[in-house]
């Protein structure tokens, strides 16, 4: 039995909802490793929500942080500016699988990171590519995760390690 199948079983209102911690990590990798794309919402300006479909790079490992890139004069770098907080979210195309995930977000001013996770197939959006002052890198730190999958349902705390049963 693995970790992730100990797990103490959250508040009856959850119903068999599973709760962890940071151990949980791995579990959310797995499921974000096959998942192209995610839909990130930040909050503007004005205080609306805006959301927007993103490249979700499969072949970095997840870690509990996200990477995208977005144009360094949009909207997006706008609101993380002013409101850091964000929410992703992930469908499975080929399997019951949603992944909701909230954190903080950061404008990423590293050349070096820019060249080590950009992805060719990113040329369709910037066409200069990484180096292109053009082109923001957006780093998003999770702090909370949920889940829902065929085999069950999970939520996590990613800033503590779960208590032992």
């Amino acid at each position: 039995m693995t970790d992730m199948q100990r797990a103490p079983v959250g508040d009856p209102e959850d119903g068999d909802v599973r709760k962890f911690g940071r151990e949980a990590i791995q579990e959310i990798a797995r499921l974000l490793r096959a998942i192209d794309t995610c839909v990130l919402a930040t909050r503007g300006r004005d205080g609306a929500l805006h959301a927007r479909p993103m490249s979700n790079n499969g072949e970095v490992e997840w870690d509990g942080t996200s990477w995208f890139f977005a144009p360094s004069a949009g909207r997006m770098v706008d609101d993380i500016r002013h409101h850091p907080e964000a929410v992703m979210t992930y469908r499975a195309d080929q399997r019951f699988a949603w992944v909701a995930l909230s954190g903080t977000a950061r404008i990423v001013d590293d050349e070096d990171a820019k060249r080590r996770l950009w992805l060719d197939e990113l040329r369709r959006w910037f066409p200069n590519g990484p180096d292109d002052p053009g082109v923001a890198l957006i780093r998003v730190e999770s702090t909370w995760a949920q889940w829902w999958t065929d085999a069950g349902d999970g939520q996590a705390d990613l800033r503590t390690i779960a208590e032992p049963d």
